[in-house]
């Protein structure tokens, strides 16, 4: 009897300090997940507010510098150099002065000449942080000209912009291919389609608007019915409700499609200095645009359709843009107009720019559909990381923007900063 009542006492123990143990684990877990959760959150909310500082200083030190500095280089050059400093694109670097250990820190530190030795509080020990900045008005905003008073001259910007992006003859396999109902979609009718589902009106959008007609695009017949939005878009993302916009063409266009870099003075224009990444494929279109005044017509020089002459020229434009930027549109029409001399002799590409002709294009035609000035609206994807959790906060900020419901004292240097016009936090 004694030993079984003490093989009792024991199993009973066992399974009571198995519990225990158990319900002690968990609960270690989830307090140094919350844990973690918390400085994700506060870590990837540092990495928004340095972004933020990083624009502020762009904006109010570094581009009134480089703008007399670029001005002092043409002047003694005698002609556009194109230079262009951003203290945005370094942004991974420069926090990780704040993120890094200490190594990297005293690493980046001797790079820009400053001892961290006995700086404090610059390394991360629990977590990291990291951040990238783009601009948003370096894209075709599909939100211009839209909402419950469209105005049709800036419609007819937008339909140019948009028809030219797809103009190219690499696009032909997917306009020929029937999607998963059956359908085909020709290019026209994309763009057309993309401008009806933002405007108010039931009229279809036309070239000509005397032979515009009733919207038919049917969205409560569809297996999944749901009613045009009829407003501006939300989102870029919203695109794939519009009819013909598979994942397809999603993938093909909607990089160089936004919905936040509306500016009334702009009238739709593209930023070529905001311009950055792969940008080929809109810089071409941006081109065909500018020469293309009526997509429903057949240019007066085909040969603009021709990828093979286009693409090769326009991609040296794109290396520039993104290496030095641009300063003014001149710029831009030198290296279209004279592609032999936009490089030097030691490119690999000098010889094949030699036997390239330039295109028949001039300042005003080009400042139909772009220009050239400050970026204004920036996209922040600010990151924080501790232990196994992540967190991602992204962020549309508008720097030409007064705040609406300003927070501080100081809505001036809320402006600065940039007012936020769109967050998410994942």
């Amino acid at each position: 009897m004694a030993l079984l009542v003490t093989i009792s006492a024991l199993s009973l123990l066992i399974a009571m300090v198995g519990q225990f143990a158990y319900g002690t684990t968990v609960d270690l877990s989830q307090a140094a997940n919350a844990r973690d959760e918390v400085r994700a959150h506060y870590l990837a909310r540092s990495a928004m507010s340095l972004s933020r500082l990083l624009i502020k200083i762009q904006l109010k030190f570094v581009e009134p510098v480089m703008r007399t500095a670029q001005d002092m280089l043409n002047e003694m050059a005698g002609e556009d150099l194109g230079i262009s400093l951003r203290v945005t694109d370094y942004t991974g670097p420069l926090l990780g002065f704040f993120s890094g250990n200490k190594t990297d820190v005293a690493l980046l530190g001797t790079l820009v000449g400053i001892d961290t030795t006995e700086a404090t509080g610059l390394d991360l020990v629990p977590g990291r942080m990291s951040a990238e900045i783009t601009n948003e008005d370096g894209k075709i905003d599909i939100n211009c000209g839209a909402g419950p008073a469209p105005m049709r001259a800036r419609q007819l910007t937008v339909f140019r912009l948009l028809s030219a992006l797809t103009m190219s003859p690499r696009y032909d396999l997917l306009f020929s291919t029937p999607d998963a109902e059956g359908r085909y979609v020709d290019r026209v009718d994309l763009a057309r389609a993309l401008l009806d589902w933002s405007d108010s009106d039931e009229q279809m959008f036309s070239i000509d608007a005397n032979a515009a007609g009733p919207e038919d695009y049917r969205y409560d017949q569809r297996s999944d019915p749901y009613l045009a939005h009829d407003n501006y878009y939300d989102t870029v993302g919203e695109t794939s409700l519009v009819r013909g916009m598979n994942a397809d063409f999603a993938e093909a266009f909607r990089p160089y499609l936004t919905t936040y870099a509306s500016d009334p003075d702009q009238n739709c224009r593209v930023n070529l200095a905001s311009i950055k990444g792969d940008c080929t494929p809109l810089l071409v279109g941006l081109v065909r645009a500018a020469l293309i005044p009526d997509p429903s017509k057949i240019p007066e020089d085909p040969s603009i359709l021709d990828d093979d002459r286009l693409y090769p020229l326009v991609s040296v434009l794109c290396e520039r843009g993104v290496a030095v930027g641009f300063s003014s549109l001149d710029t831009v029409i030198r290296v279209l107009t004279e592609p032999a001399a936009s490089l030097s002799k030691d490119d690999p590409r000098f010889q094949m720019m030699q036997n390239l002709t330039g295109v028949n294009i001039n300042k005003a035609q080009l400042a139909t559909v772009a220009y050239v000035g400050p970026p204004r609206v920036y996209r922040v994807v600010a990151t924080g990381e501790s232990g196994k959790v992540k967190k991602r906060i992204t962020a549309i900020l508008d720097t030409a923007r007064t705040p609406d419901n300003p927070v501080t004292v100081d809505p001036a240097n809320e402006k600065a900063a940039g007012v936020i016009q769109y967050w998410r936090e994942e």
